[in-house]
């Protein structure tokens, strides 16, 4: 039985979305206002704030007495001022806020309002009214005489007018000059001049007496005021506020809500809107978009006066489902399981015996019933108002093919259902189509059903049924939609398979932002597809091409859409907002692009001035760009398509949100990043910035060039270089084999093998066999020693002390039994050092030291390794002084190792193996004269280890 308990319809307040919702939960918001760059600025009890579009930044304000700030005013030039209840005046420029003037104590009052002079001098109006220019210096104030003054009225002609309270004496600035007029009232005015609020609609200048509420048209160039019909809205608070928007004012006061009027309705009594919100500021941005300011609730966004807010909010129990039939019924089902009947602007409840979510409700334009389940399948009859339980199935879908007979999808199968008036229901399972079922869909062309099953799509009619195949494969819909005698599949692959004649004839793909779209459900009318995502509403044409996204300035708070069905030509759309009809041919208006700019352009984390700059060093080629497109109507709808040339050949694209593009580590060359701002399917704005990456230096032409070249001179240096060391060090070593030679005749000259060999006759001709064989093993010891030795250049320290041992030991035999000789060895395991450098000192400590010495002759050698190696020899014999003389006197013809032949081949020897050789004679003394001579070698040494 139709329950007659109706639920009236909601004022019809536009359709709105909550901007800040977050942000400024718990905070008053006074005054909202754009600058030049279309960004906002906000006035809060907590101080200012910046948004961009994409975030909400706080602005402090230095010198700030108080944090509350009021009255946004700007002027020609992008700067915006403001006031605080301190008598601080601030002026905000270039993002920065700072205090511009500070009101004296004459000035000073708890009401302050702002108003910009066509000379954009700013008029602040406190118990005077204070002109200051640019610079914050005072031009000109005049007094009210202790009168409370309105606020000012910006005129076409006649500058700035301020009334003064219960006088009739205004007080004109034009010009940088304070001037005064009479106030008139004409045509049945009050006599009573009380304090008037002037305001405008398209133009046309109202007056409304705050006191008395009486309204008034008002002529600006001749101060006339003439009185017209009151309206009621005007008298809802005692205290009011009027908010103006260019074609229509809004008025508000100490209760919450608002009422808007326009010149159509300016007299007639319109409804309270927005009555769950203190509303304390109402501003139409550049968008076009009424931005209303609350109080702990953020900022109410109306994209389009003329699009209507949800019917019913439906905010406990939800409508998931709906239904439209050909008698303008609309049928809601709920998530409780409540059916309700919304006909003529009233909701009726049908059914509230339900336990179970409502999924679906189906009908047909010839039935008299609907069917439904919400604990088990329901029949209403919209004639008799009764209602039939007639199974315990769960159902998924239903479709009528006459006015009595219809097919029921269940998680069980295929029912055909037929109503007869005297028998009722009969039902009978298809037995061919005993499958799990998600949809149905009756062609009436060719009368076959089709049905989406969980073994795939199948069509027939009664018990004979097979599969549709796409690519010889089955195919798994989720839904079912009948145009023109084909039948529209969504698969679980974005696309829409389009069936005629038993078969897929063509396959639709949906795209958004150049993405295919995952849709649910959809509805084609007037050649479109209207489809349901995950990501929210949309509408297509019959090619797949995005023509429209029914997003939030339809007033949508979220993007889960639960149901949606045509309803009386219009689209009735069921969202977490409640239920919401949309006029389908009504387009958003103010869809004007708006200038896309580059927020911020940052080269290797740094912002730079793009205005002059964009030649980059090599280095600098990390590039960052901040995109700004200044929309609140449109921003779920925008896509930003951008390339950068030069560098990539396909565009890429990001919503709205993503608004940052980053590339890393770019080579060096000439770019240009291009951006487009898409807005359901169409460019609406671009923009681009070419810049250059320079090469690196070391990569240039020239540069590689002379690299080249430099490359070569130094190979030829290098080359002339080693060259002459090669000589140098061939010169060295044929000298040093020369000083072998030399050190090798010092050893092997005439007088040391003749007087060897006489004194190994000398042994043979006394018979003492036993020495003259061992002297002459020792000879040829030496002799193959010396030959071996000389074409190595360093030899072991032990080799050369053996070598030394086999020399003196010949050369003991010469002198007989009065010379000794002692060389003292100790471990020099692994040293080296070149051959026969010390036996040529030996030499001359013996021809020239002990030859000539009388008595005992000693020979001492010993050796002490340090970071050189040192070996000192010592003789007893006579000095280098009287060797010298003796020499001189005999004239010896013997040709001596010393001097400047050991020097030139110790000076070679230091030049060859780049250390130093050095060598130094001391004569030894005592009280009776010359005891011998002393010489010391410093032999740098290597290691075999």
């Amino acid at each position: 039985m139709l329950c007659c308990t109706a639920q009236t319809l909601l004022a019809q307040q536009p359709a709105y979305f909550i901007m800040g919702e977050d942000q400024f939960s718990g905070v008053q918001i006074y005054r909202i206002i754009q600058d030049k760059k279309l960004n906002y600025w906000i006035a809060t009890n907590e101080g200012l704030y910046y948004y961009n579009f994409y975030n909400f930044e706080k602005v402090s304000c230095d010198k700030a007495k108080s944090n509350s700030m009021f009255n946004f005013v700007i002027n020609r030039q992008g700067v915006i001022y403001c006031h605080n209840l301190n008598n601080q005046i601030f002026k905000i420029e270039n993002n920065t806020c700072e205090v511009f003037y500070e009101l004296k104590s004459d000035e000073e009052s708890a009401d302050i309002s702002l108003v910009i002079a066509k000379d954009d001098n700013l008029l602040v109006r406190t118990k005077k009214i204070i002109a200051l220019n640019k610079q914050g210096q005072v031009l000109a104030k005049i007094s009210s005489y202790n009168h409370y003054i309105s606020e000012g009225l910006a005129t076409d002609n006649s500058g700035i007018q301020f009334q003064i309270d219960q006088r009739d004496t205004l007080i004109i600035y034009d010009a940088g000059k304070f001037y005064k007029r009479n106030l008139k009232i004409k045509e049945g005015g009050s006599n009573q001049l009380n304090l008037f609020k002037f305001f405008k609609i398209n133009n046309v200048t109202y007056a409304v007496d705050i006191k008395s509420k009486k309204q008034y048209r008002y002529q600006a160039d001749t101060y006339e005021l003439v009185s017209i019909k009151n309206n009621p809205a005007f008298e809802r608070s005692e205290s009011i506020r009027i908010y103006e928007t260019g074609n229509e004012i809004w008025i508000a006061g100490t209760l919450p809500g608002t009422t808007r009027l326009d010149q159509t309705n300016f007299s007639s009594n319109q409804s309270v809107i927005y009555q769950n919100y203190f509303v304390s500021d109402i501003y139409k941005d550049h968008e076009g978009n009424i931005l209303i300011s609350t109080f702990d609730h953020g900022i109410i966004v109306i994209p389009d006066l003329n699009v209507p807010d949800v019917s019913f909010s439906f905010k406990d129990d939800p409508v998931v489902s709906m239904y439209s039939d050909h008698h303008q019924n609309l049928y809601l089902g709920t998530s409780k399981g409540h059916l309700i009947n919304y006909f003529n602007g009233k909701l009726f409840k049908v059914d509230t015996n339900g336990n179970r979510r409502i999924e679906g409700i189906y009908g047909n334009s010839t039935a008299n019933f609907i069917v439904y389940d919400n604990g088990g399948i329901k029949a209403y009859n919209t004639l008799n108002k009764k209602i039939t339980k007639f199974s315990d199935a769960s159902l998924k879908d239903a479709e009528f093919v006459s006015e009595n007979k219809f097919y029921l999808g269940t998680n069980g199968g295929i029912v055909r259902t037929e109503y007869q008036e005297k028998q009722g229901f009969t039902k009978s399972l298809l037995r061919n189509a005993i499958f799990r079922i998600y949809a149905l869909k009756y062609n009436a062309t060719d009368s076959t059903l089709y049905a989406a099953t969980s073994n795939g799509l199948i069509y027939g009619n009664n018990n004979s049924f097979k599969p549709v195949l796409y690519h010889s494969k089955a195919i798994f819909p989720q839904s079912l939609q009948y145009h023109k005698g084909k039948i529209y599949a969504i698969d679980n692959k974005n696309k829409i398979l389009v069936i005629d004649n038993k078969q897929v004839i063509d396959s639709i793909i949906p795209i958004v932002a150049g993405k295919p779209e995952a849709l649910n459900k959809i509805i084609i009318y007037n050649n479109t597809i209207i489809g349901r995502s995950s990501n929210g509403l949309f509408m297509f044409d019959l090619k797949g091409r995005l023509l429209s996204y029914i997003h939030s300035s339809f007033g949508f708070a979220t993007h889960k859409i639960q149901d949606f069905v045509l309803h009386n030509n219009k689209l009735v759309v069921s969202h977490s907002g409640g239920v919401q009809q949309i006029d389908l041919n009504h387009r958003l208006s103010n869809l004007k692009s708006q200038p896309l700019n580059f927020a911020q352009i940052s080269v290797n984390n740094e912002s730079i001035d793009f205005s002059t700059n964009n030649v980059f060093h090599h280095n600098q080629n990390k590039i960052e760009f901040v995109m700004s497109y200044p929309t609140l109507k449109n921003r779920e709808g925008i896509q930003y398509l951008y390339q950068l040339q030069g560098f990539e050949n396909k565009w890429s694209s990001n919503n709205y949100e993503a608004n940052k593009i980053t590339y890393n580590a770019l080579p060096a060359g000439s770019y240009t990043f291009t951006v487009k701002v898409e807005n359901q399917s169409t460019i609406v704005a671009s923009t681009s910035f070419s810049f250059t990456v320079s090469r690196a230096f070391y990569t240039s032409w020239w540069f590689i060039a002379l690299c080249i070249l430099v490359f070569l001179l130094l190979v030829y240096i290098i080359y002339r270089w080693q060259l002459k060391i090669h000589r140098k060090k061939s010169e060295m070593q044929n000298e040093l084999s020369a000083s072998k030679l030399s050190a090798i005749q010092s050893q092997m000259n005439p007088h040391f093998i003749f007087n060897a060999l006489n004194s190994i006759q000398d042994l043979v001709l006394k018979g003492d066999v036993e020495n003259s064989y061992s002297y002459i093993t020792t000879f040829s010891d030496l002799v193959r020693r010396t030959l071996s030795y000389s074409q190595k250049e360093f030899i072991e320290l032990d080799q050369e002390i053996k070598l030394l041992q086999l020399y003196l030991s010949l050369e003991k035999l010469r002198f007989k039994k009065n010379f000794s000789f002692e060389i003292e060895t100790v471990n020099f395991e692994g040293v080296l050092i070149p051959p026969m450098l010390i036996q040529p000192f030996i030499e001359n400590s013996l021809v020239h030291g002990l030859l000539h010495k009388e008595g005992e002759k000693t020979l001492k050698v010993y050796f002490e390794l340090k970071e050189q190696l040192i070996c000192v020899i010592e003789d007893n014999g006579v000095g280098r002084e009287k060797a010298r003389t003796i020499k001189q006197r005999q004239n010896s013809k013997h040709e001596s190792f010393s001097g400047k032949a050991i020097g030139h081949r110790l000076e070679i020897l230091s030049k060859v193996f780049d250390d130093k050789f050095g060598y130094a004679y001391e004569d030894l003394h005592d009280e009776n004269g010359a005891t011998g001579t002393r010489v010391i070698l410093s032999i740098p040494v290597k290691r075999t280890f």
